[in-house]
């Protein structure tokens, strides 16, 4: 990455960043990597969690390496993932490893609660970044003058490009008038963290159930985390009992929990699905997921934010850092999008879910096909047409 000139007069910063969970982070240190001066802003205070589905997958390894993170999460105790677990209740699951790419192969679970401060403690100690979290992100704009400025509840922060890292719901986005959605059908996660005496299961387990799927994997230690992604029809069941009626759907549908004991809270996310309209004009940009989320079934929420970062810090140096920026962002989201779109039509009817783990029986090179393409790693013409003809038949 080519090393920036020194900020323009009456500028603050080379970059701002809003918001300091993984995208954010990720693009203030890419950033930083590359010479610009970097200022980031993020409203709460560190540690904090964050509902998640915890799984770094194989795709965001690299940029993690690249930023010298990766040897810190692993010995933090992060587990490796080695594929993902489909199943249905009270049946034999399928295992769908993780296709081989460059020589990755495993994910990482990942426990938000300490990577998100690793993340902020690293950008508290860089030379090249000013860290300011409690101070909220209000307005962004761009000024006659083509420089970019930030309000914040402590004053006003000019910088020649702003990215936008504030999540799911990104209030900027809102105010930017960039937002589309959410869309139906809405759906909605409820996760928490449970604790078990048992060896570690390197693996992304999913069992479908109607209306919802239990979402589960390793984290750290003994810790699993178990997320519930549940369709708006199923979640009045949670209306003034969200942990009570949690548990018993987890307890009801992986029995092996009932000996397990429950840890922290349980918390709610969604509903899932926004766009953006676009995602970089006049020096402002959109990275992570306030860029837009189709749903957290591919797992895919880090490694796309980590990858996206990365593709912003690598379009400052460009002539045309917005079109850069928007042509690599639909390079890395368009057929992850597909694949989660196509998840989502299979998870909606257990007919479906049931010809596809019959199918992967029968030829279990095709669901890994598919992960790497939303993994994105290659694109649907990988899979033959009379892969996708047993997919849906199960034939």
């Amino acid at each position: 990455m080519r090393r920036s000139r020194r900020p323009d007069r009456g500028v603050d910063a080379d970059v701002a960043v809003i918001g300091a969970g993984p995208s954010g982070a990720a693009a203030a240190l890419f950033a930083a990597q590359g010479g610009q001066r970097v200022m980031v802003f993020d409203k709460q205070s560190f540690p904090r969690d964050k509902p998640c589905g915890e799984g770094l997958m194989p795709s965001g390894r690299l940029p993690l390496r690249e930023l010298g993170l990766e040897d810190a999460v692993l010995s933090g105790g992060a587990p490796p993932l080695n594929g993902v677990q489909f199943g249905l209740p009270g049946r034999e699951p399928v295992e769908v490893p993780f296709p081989e790419h460059d020589g990755e192969r495993a994910g990482l679970g990942i426990r938000r609660l300490g990577f998100d401060a690793r993340l902020a403690e690293r950008l508290g100690h860089h030379s090249r970044i000013q860290f300011s979290p409690q101070t909220e992100a209000r307005d962004v704009r761009t000024d006659a003058d083509g420089v970019a400025t930030v309000i914040t509840a402590a004053g006003e922060v000019r910088a020649r490009f702003v990215a936008v890292a504030d999540g799911l719901r990104s209030a900027l986005r809102h105010r930017l008038g960039w937002t589309v959605g959410p869309r139906p059908p809405h759906r909605y996660g409820i996760v928490g963290h449970w604790t078990m005496d048992a060896p570690v299961d390197p693996w992304v387990r999913i069992t479908f159930d109607t209306g919802l799927e239990v979402y589960e994997g390793p984290v750290a230690g003994n810790q699993r985390m178990v997320g519930l992604l549940c369709y708006q029809e199923r979640m009045g069941e949670f209306g003034g009992r969200l942990e009570s009626r949690y548990r018993e759907i987890v307890q009801a549908l992986r029995p092996e929990f009932r000996n397990a004991e429950m840890i922290g809270p349980v918390s709610a996310v969604g509903p899932f699905w926004y766009q953006a309209s676009t995602v970089a004009q006049d020096r402002i940009f959109l990275v992570g997921d306030a860029s837009g989320f189709t749903d957290p079934i591919t797992a895919e929420g880090i490694a796309t934010g980590l990858r996206q970062a990365r593709a912003f810090a690598g379009a400052l140096s460009s002539s045309s850092p917005e079109r850069d920026y928007r042509l690599a962002h639909r390079r890395l989201t368009k057929d992850p999008r597909r694949v989660a779109s196509l998840l989502l039509r299979l998870s909606r009817t257990p007919a479906l879910v049931e010809r596809g783990i019959r199918a992967h029986r029968r030829a279990p090179q095709t669901l890994t096909k598919l992960l790497g393409v939303g993994f994105g790693y290659w694109g649907f013409d990988r899979i033959t047409p009379r892969e996708w003809v047993r997919l849906f038949t199960g034939r």
